[in-house]
């Protein structure tokens, strides 16, 4: 897991009756603007680092 994340998070949506939930394309959005939010502030964290 990785240690910038306070919570695991599951890849797999919450399925019921053995069949995947169909994610909206509003959510899906909101899920990789997340994404990449997160994986900007990661490198801009990154970049602060020393680098010996």
């Amino acid at each position: 897991m990785n240690p910038q994340q306070p919570y695991p998070q599951t890849t797999e949506p919450a399925a019921f009756d053995g069949e995947r939930r169909k994610i909206s394309r509003a959510a899906r959005r909101r899920v990789h603007a997340r994404e990449n939010r997160v994986r900007r502030t990661q490198k801009s964290a990154r970049a602060q680092l020393p680098t010996w």
